[in-house]
């Protein structure tokens, strides 16, 4: 599972590029190459949910710190849209702390997931907790491309927090 000190110290980021690498080196549906499957495993550790606007709502307005800050796999799509990330709780602090965000409101947090519209939001887990909720860009984002590769992994949240 990653945690804060992989998002703050850069391993989460050599952990994407990794997947992304195997996904453009490799063809087909992964879901019975042994590798692929290991890549399957350590993705679902992020338990990652799509959100509705109102549900990244609900947990901006129950987080006790927010942050906005770019995505973390922004460094590695620097041509891809802009779009930002909205941090929680220890995750905002700690990302604030390294310089790679900066300390919101409720209302800069939802301000910033109405950006890029287009662009489903995803959750992550980060340290066992829901922290990270960013506009997704499909076409690079590791989420979307395992699913494009039968490794799902994307869950949909129907019930309230």
């Amino acid at each position: 599972m990653g945690t804060i000190a992989d998002y703050t110290g850069g391993l989460i980021l050599e952990s994407i590029r990794k997947a992304l690498h195997y996904f453009d080196s490799s063809e087909g549906v992964l879901t019975h190459d042994e590798k692929g499957q290991r890549l399957h495993k350590n993705i679902n550790e992020f338990e990652p949910l799509v959100l509705s606007f109102d549900q990244a709502g609900e947990y901006i307005r129950e987080a006790k710190s927010l942050a906005i800050g770019e995505r973390v796999c922004r460094v590695l799509h620097p041509e891809a849209g802009s779009t930002e990330s909205v941090f929680l709780n220890e995750l905002a602090v700690a990302m604030v702390a390294n310089g790679h965000a900066k300390i919101a409101s409720i209302e800069e947090a939802e301000e910033c997931l109405r950006k890029s519209t287009g662009h489903p939001l995803i959750s992550s887990k980060v340290s066992g907790e829901y922290l990270e909720i960013c506009r997704s860009y499909p076409p690079d984002c590791v989420y979307w491309r395992a699913e494009k590769r039968g490794l799902h992994c994307l869950q949909r949240k129907d019930h309230a927090l």
